[in-house]
């Protein structure tokens, strides 16, 4: 028999024996990947972002260029990624010019928080001010949210004048209004359509730009009807620099149905939205940006949210957003919520949730240009993406079945990107573990073969970024 290359991507040593058994060759799943060549969709540079609730910055040394540790967090994730400012909590936020009422504490702000609570939150110029030290400490630029539910246009127009002035060009856009698509549940009338918001955010950019010079805006922050992102396109201001949709993969937290499983397979929905949206991107020639989303709404759910999972789950949809043509994705977070990238505070410091492993596998991508990829998954859940920078080559594989996988690149694959330079592999102890998720190098045993063919065998529930080229 012919020998084969296997990179052997194993779980970790301290699997107990009846994980083990999982790898037994007759549970081993063979599955086909050709390498294509590349497409005209490049992952933005920018495109791995963050989203916190509006009500954050009512705490202004929270996002503060002394909030060292928070600082080192975002830049652990990207050098150049995107915060958005909104949820549910800024439709309750109150600007104070005169900043009179401001929090001096560095509380964290639960992702739940505009679930439970309807009081207002002050943010004052202290708040902007040091947002802006933040940003210019971590490279990364703002979308920021603005009340439109309970606010003004006047009170709008007031506050985008200082967000504008003082975060300059670090400032992508502003958008009015959090998941408008749901205000007719419960701040207007039961027949609240596209045409009364559409209204609404007129009178609101008029107000803006009337105080702001070369205003921008995104919109239209939708939860779910993303019916109204395509009509949002057509109907567009030429100030209007983004489309924003939110995405999220399960909900709510109470619904049995909601498990890891679930999580990690595909849903039509998603295919739908996707569907969508680029196409209203394409029409509009706008980008179109998941701007809030994470695996389970209102906060996330435990056992599910916080688990390995999540990190599976978010590096493939990273990916699979990318390749799709969006410019971004925010996963939403803040303080001790269950799905939060980032969980913490200033006083007992700042943590990295599983999510955010994913997130950082998918980051490596930035910048690159996607391949068009073959994938026989031979019944197995299993993705991949391929994408080229120069003269080096990337591959992740996202190995989401309980049974191990054998990945063999066919056709010209190997013979084009060689043997890998690097490995990197993403793990933990169990698919629901919420400790020992690590995203590091590996070690990998690779043997030539006549042929130049080359496989991988990974172990269930795991991933793998394979770097090729100089």
């Amino acid at each position: 028999m012919e020998r084969r290359a296997f990179l052997r991507l194993g779980a970790c040593a301290a699997m107990a024996a009846s994980r083990t058994r999982l790898f037994a060759e007759s549970n081993v799943k063979s599955v086909a990947l050709r390498i294509g060549k590349a497409t005209n969709v490049t992952m933005s540079p920018d495109f791995t972002g963050l989203s916190y609730e509006s009500a954050q910055l009512a705490h202004p040394d929270f996002f503060s260029s002394g909030n060292k540790a928070l600082i080192g967090m975002f830049t652990r994730l990207s050098h150049r990624g995107v915060l958005r400012l909104g949820g549910n909590t800024s439709e309750f936020t109150r600007w104070s010019a005169a900043g009179t009422t401001e929090s001096g504490s560095a509380s964290a702000v639960n992702p739940d928080t505009g679930q439970k609570e309807k009081s207002a939150s002050t943010i004052t110029p202290k708040a902007i001010r040091n947002l802006r030290g933040f940003l210019d400490a971590t490279g990364w630029h703002c979308i920021y949210g603005l009340n439109l539910s309970h606010g003004t246009p006047e009170q709008a127009a007031a506050e985008a004048k200082f967000v504008a002035e003082t975060l300059g060009d670090k400032l992508i856009a502003v958008q009015m209004g959090n998941e408008p698509d749901l205000y007719f549940k419960t701040w207007r009338p039961k027949d609240y359509n596209f045409t009364a918001y559409l209204d609404e955010w007129n009178r609101f950019a008029g107000a803006i730009r009337k105080a702001v010079k070369n205003a921008r805006f995104a919109g239209p922050d939708v939860a779910e009807n993303y019916h109204w992102v395509a009509q949002f396109a057509a109907q567009h201001s030429p100030d209007t620099v983004m489309l924003t949709g939110h995405y999220y993969a399960e909900g709510p937290p109470s619904d049995p149905r909601m498990t890891i499983e679930y999580l990690l397979h595909p849903t039509p929905r998603l295919l739908a939205e996707i569907s969508i949206a680029t196409q209203a991107s394409r029409e509009s020639k706008m980008p179109f940006r998941m701007a809030e989303g994470n695996c389970c709404h209102w906060g996330g759910k435990p056992g599910v949210s916080d688990t390995f999972a999540s990190s599976l789950w978010a590096g493939d949809y990273m990916l699979q957003l990318a390749q799709a043509g969006y410019v971004g994705m925010n996963l939403h977070g803040g303080g001790g919520g269950v799905y939060s990238p980032i969980a913490g505070d200033t006083i007992n410091g700042f943590t990295a949730r599983p999510v955010l492993f994913g997130m950082e596998l998918a980051n490596q991508f930035a910048s690159t240009t996607f391949l068009d990829t073959e994938l026989d998954t031979n019944g197995a859940n299993v993705t991949a993406y391929a994408a080229k920078r120069d003269d080096r080559w990337l591959l992740a594989i996202f190995n989401k079945d309980s049974t191990s996988v054998r990945v063999g690149l066919t056709g010209d694959s190997s013979r084009v990107i060689g043997t890998p330079t690097r490995t990197m592999l993403l793990r933990a102890p169990a698919i629901d573990s919420k400790q020992g998720v690590t995203f590091a190098e590996g070690r990998a045993g690779i043997e030539s073969s006549p042929d130049s063919k080359i496989a991988f065998e990974m172990s269930p529930y795991s991933g793998v970024l394979l770097e090729f080229g100089s």
